[in-house]
């Protein structure tokens, strides 16, 4: 029966017309590796021919699925992190066909259950962001069988993925960039201790000062989170050294706007006095002045690979889920700005 032109194609016109059942026909749209490359390729024509329009409600009635996918912060979603992210995130989300839910609850109600929340809200996947391996639903999230993806925390499990950057890459040539303009006293304001991503950058951090044949001094570090407070008190102490050092990097970006703060306070020039560099290029970095040089980390493509990762843990059989990549580790990039300059003292 020819579909007609005031009618939507539905998922039954594609597999009358393709000679497939119904389920095949979901799965090819949905991305199920059990179809064979060449019946999807005849399914997506014909959809494609048909004017077929997805829509999540009838897809998850047909095929059992409710094409829903949960997010659980710790953070909350006013953290300018997760804002980056969201771009890429809602890119991957209509590519889909995913709607996403935010699982609120976390950390309010001691009787809180993340996976319990999943399932009654019928969620098919979650994309996990802030959480460390001590916190109260991490063990029972590992334990289930709900596929997640942990945004910058590496875990192994069955149907467990993560999305992060090369964070030890990234502190390394922060310091080689450093040591190029004539930096010698190069300090460090670290994150909070039991990061995944902290003890990633301060490791590269070290490699960077060997690398470059400079000593660690334990008196130039300081910090202890990721935030502006924690780089503000961390600045002051390290400027109240006898020999202070003439760049700091920081762990994070909010972080290094509190090290400016507390900079300015004392009476000192940036970059002429002392170089600040960030990490994560959030878009304050820009309009702070001087503008923040820092390491950016791609997060819209962070936000848009988990998701990605997150369907391919969905789709995947469980007999085969073991052969799966399920870490992505992208590139950061080098961002000079203008509160990062040559060593007080040396002449370009």
């Amino acid at each position: 029966m020819a579909v007609g032109t005031n009618m939507s194609a539905n998922i039954r016109d594609i597999a009358k017309a393709a000679g497939v059942s119904v389920s095949t026909v979901s799965k090819a749209l949905n991305g199920y590796s059990s179809v064979s490359d060449a019946t999807r390729a005849k399914v997506l024509r014909i959809a494609n021919e048909l004017r077929y329009e997805p829509n999540a409600a009838a897809r998850a009635l047909v095929g059992q699925r409710s094409m829903t996918l949960g997010v659980s912060l710790t953070t909350g979603l006013t953290h300018p992190f997760f804002g980056s992210l969201l771009g890429g995130i809602d890119r991957a989300l209509q590519e889909k066909g995913y709607d996403l839910i935010y699982l609120s609850q976390a950390h309010i109600n001691p009787e809180y259950s993340l996976v319990r929340h999943c399932r009654t809200r019928n969620v098919e996947g979650v994309l996990v962001f802030g959480f460390q391996d001590t916190d109260r639903d991490f063990v029972e999230l590992i334990d289930s069988d709900l596929p997640a993806v942990f945004i910058d925390l590496d875990i192994q499990a069955s149907r467990i993925g993560m999305v992060t950057s090369d964070n030890a890459q990234a502190t390394r040539e922060a310091v080689r960039h450093l040591h190029a303009l004539g930096h010698r006293r190069i300090a460090y304001i670290a994150g909070l201790a039991d990061s995944y991503v902290e003890k990633l950058r301060k490791q590269g951090f070290r490699q960077g000062l060997l690398e470059n044949g400079l000593s660690e001094r334990s008196e130039y570090r300081a910090g202890e989170d990721f935030t502006r407070e924690s780089g503000y008190e961390a600045m002051h102490r390290l400027l109240s050294l006898e020999e202070r050092p003439t760049a700091v990097v920081c762990c994070s970006d909010m972080s290094a706007f509190g090290a400016m703060e507390a900079a300015e306070e004392r009476g000192l020039s940036i970059p002429e006095d002392v170089s600040v560099v960030g990490f994560d290029d959030i878009e304050a970095a820009r309009s702070v002045r001087p503008a923040l040089t820092t390491i950016r980390q791609d997060m819209p493509r962070m936000g848009y690979e988990a998701v990605m990762l997150l369907d391919r843990l969905i789709a995947e059989e469980t007999d085969s889920i073991s052969e799966l990549p399920k870490r992505v580790v992208l590139p950061t990039e080098w961002i000079s700005r203008d509160s990062c300059g040559p060593a007080p003292g040396r002449i370009e």
